[in-house]
Parts: structure tokens; sequence; C-alpha cells
């Protein structure tokens, strides 16, 4: 770990926001076409669809519309002023009270086992990318083994590795137990919400709760921001019900934020029945909802 750059997360970390802006350019960067439209930045998904880069931005009935007049479908979360008008939802665990989050917004279960992680693990923020170089793509196989999911080569899990390096936009978390890497937790911020973007946890590490302290340690650092309002911990799985439970126990309650969605008539149908999880996280409707 030669020139490995770190922060310890206990009093020193903080986090800072990028505007809309500068997070478009961000994406650009890494490949993605991005449309100004009605006053807000948007991308386009790998499913196709289009949305707001900041997916909480919570637009006006007039501004959620979609960027582009031929599309499969779009989503974009709506103000409080025009809730009313939506047709769908933004289903995701939030946490809303960012200044107040402690040791009491946890359940009791993952008080105890934050406790644990901090007596066998360390907590660091990342600023440079030379521990994932050496030690990332092992907690990569790792976890992707414990998932089912496709391994790919170290050499390709290095090449995609610039999408998730520390950077001015986006922050890593990283649990070390005796100096190894056992998980690390990508995140980013725009307009004042946070979003954890991805968490990786090696078999091995799991009984370290490495889980739990990389998440409030990193909110810890979004409270000694002062400016970052909400967080946002990935979307609500109704197929993986202890996912949902663990993130609640976190203190990131299930929140279905009103919404404009569109999804184009000729694939709906397809879209409900091949990729019903997809389909709920993009509209948040179940699939088989309104079925005859």
């Amino acid at each position: 770990m030669t020139n490995l750059q770190i922060r310890p997360t206990n009093s020193e970390a903080v986090i800072l926001s990028m505007n809309e802006e500068a997070a478009a350019d961000w994406y650009r960067q890494q490949g993605m076409q991005i449309f100004y439209h009605q006053g807000h930045y948007w991308k386009q998904t790998k499913f196709g669809f289009y949305e707001p880069i900041n997916l909480l931005a919570r637009l006006t009935v007039k501004q959620a519309t979609c960027p582009k007049k031929i599309h499969l479908g779009f989503r974009a979360s709506l103000c409080e002023a025009d809730a009313a008008a939506a047709n769908g939802s933004i289903p995701i665990h939030l946490l809303s009270d960012v200044e107040g989050y402690n040791l009491q917004s946890l359940s009791a279960n993952r008080r105890n086992h934050l406790k644990r992680c901090h007596k066998r693990a360390k907590i660091l923020q990342l600023l440079s990318p030379e521990l994932l170089e050496e030690q990332g793509y092992e907690v990569f196989y790792s976890a992707t083994i414990r998932f089912g999911g496709k391994v790919i080569p170290k050499k390709v899990y290095l090449s995609q590795l610039a999408k998730h390096i520390p950077s001015e936009q986006r922050y890593v978390f990283a649990g070390l137990i005796n100096d190894k890497l056992g998980g690390y937790m990508t995140t980013y911020v725009v307009d004042g919400t946070a979003y954890i973007e991805r968490a990786l946890l090696a078999t091995e590490a799991l009984s370290a709760y490495i889980g739990t302290g990389l998440v409030f340690e990193f909110v810890q650092a979004c409270r000694r921001s002062g400016k970052i309002r909400e967080i946002v911990y990935g979307y609500h799985t109704p197929t993986d019900p202890a996912l949902s439970t663990f993130k609640e126990g976190m203190g990131f309650p299930v929140r279905q934020i009103p919404a404009k969605v569109a999804v184009n008539p000729l694939i709906d149908p397809i879209f409900r029945w091949r990729y019903s999880s997809a389909y709920y996280f993009l509209t948040g409707k179940y699939a088989m909802a309104g079925k005859k």
C-alpha cells in the first residue's frame, strides 16, 4: 500500500456537494449522454430511459418532460407543490434528517453491529486509488460470487476502476481489517442530495460488520459538511426484504417520492414481464399492477 492516501473518518472526513452543471461535466467524462432541458440536466440510462442527473431534483410539472421527443420512457421526481400530479413514484431508502443522525438513529441490532465494527475494523476515506488497484478486485470477486453475479477478469475490473476511484466528485470509503481491504463504498453528492452508489463487501469480512460502519461514517461525514440535507441509499427492493430491513435499521426508511413517469406503450408489457424489478424502480409500480 505504498503512497496510500487516506483520511480517518472519525472527525476529519467531510463531504462536499457538486452543482448540477459540475455533475453534468462529470457524467460526460464517463461517456454518458447529457441533455439540458427545462432548466435541468438529464442523462440517458442503460435501459434507454431518461432522468435528471440529480434524481431527487424535484421538478415542477412543466419541467418534468422528456428531453427527447422519441424515447422509451422517462421519470422525474416532482416538487411538493406539484406532487398531486404524480402518476408514479421513485421507491428509495431515504434519510431526511442528516443533521440529527446519530447512534440512536440505528436499530438496536445495528448499534451493536457498529460497536463490533469499530473494534474489528478501521473505516477510512480513500483519497487515492492505490488500495482499490491492489486489493479491490478480491473484494469485487468475493461479493460477486456471493450474489451469483457475473465475474469479470481482473484486467477488465482495473480498466473500469476509473469509474469508481476517489476524485473531487466521487467519495470512496473503505473498511480495513488488519490492513487488508474488507469492503468499500462509493458515493457522490449533487445539490445537497447525497447518493450511496455502490457497496462491495468481501464474504470473509461480513462478520466485522463493515457495511454498517461504512454507511454510518459516511453519514457522519455528510453531517459535518452542514450542507447535505438528505441521503439516498438505493432503491427499495421488495424481492430482497433482508436488504431493505438492513437499510431501515440503518435509519433509511422506504420513501415513495412522487414522480412523473412514462413508459413507451409498445414496450410496457414486455418491460413489466421481463424486467419486473427495473420496472418497479422506474415507475414505483409493481409489474403485475393494473394487468387484467
